[in-house]
């Protein structure tokens, strides 16, 4: 089984389940930014290719697969995918836009069986004001055989799931302005609990 944590600060991307998705948003504001996080929880999909698009290049297919291939789609992706998006703007003329975003992500606990995950570290560079970051939990349902796809979509969908803590840094600052937890099973990505350390979150 190939179960994956997708993580692409940097483009503003759309997945694709064809259905609507649900949305969140919450202020995390820090002395120096306003920052806006809303929270695309996208339905679960069943056998459907795994493609995301930026906005950047509306036209071009963005491929992520287990191994970190980025040059082919799943064509048939069993698992959730949830969308955060940032607004990270300057809450005085002095201060400069922001640059970089820093998460640090790390596996509180889990469903037994699923292999370890380590502490994921990734900075990468705001453009005009806007970063975001996809979250993917699921398999490549091509790696199962055709008769026992039905019974192990079942299987894994009832056991399978990760709790995952995400702290988040604007620019080279050490401590975090938000952190953010999250639960991954294959029907959908919670939402668990979001903090700010600076100010209270609101929506």
């Amino acid at each position: 089984m190939w179960l994956l944590r997708i993580v692409s600060l940097g483009y503003l991307l759309l997945g694709s389940c064809f259905a609507q998705p649900r949305e969140e948003a919450f202020r995390l504001d820090t002395p120096d930014y306003r920052i806006r996080m809303t929270v695309q929880f996208l339905p679960p999909c069943r056998g459907t290719r795994l493609v995301f698009y930026s906005s950047a290049s509306p036209g071009k297919e963005l491929c992520y697969s287990g191994n970190g291939d980025s040059q082919s789609c799943i064509e048939r992706f069993v698992g959730a995918m949830a969308v955060v998006s940032f607004r990270i703007q300057p809450r005085r003329k002095n201060v400069a836009a922001a640059a970089s975003l820093r998460e640090v992500v790390q596996v509180l606990s889990q469903a037994e069986g699923l292999d370890e995950r380590p502490r994921h570290i990734q900075a990468v560079s705001i453009v005009d004001g806007i970063v975001s970051d996809v979250q993917v939990f699921g398999y490549d349902e091509d790696m199962v055989a055709e008769g026992q796809r039905a019974s192990l979509r079942a299987e894994w969908s009832a056991k399978l799931w990760r709790v995952y803590r995400q702290d988040l840094y604007v620019n080279g600052n050490s401590e975090p302005f938000a952190f953010v937890e999250w639960k991954h099973t294959l029907n959908g990505i919670e939402l668990l609990r979001v903090k700010g350390q600076y100010a209270a979150v609101a929506p």
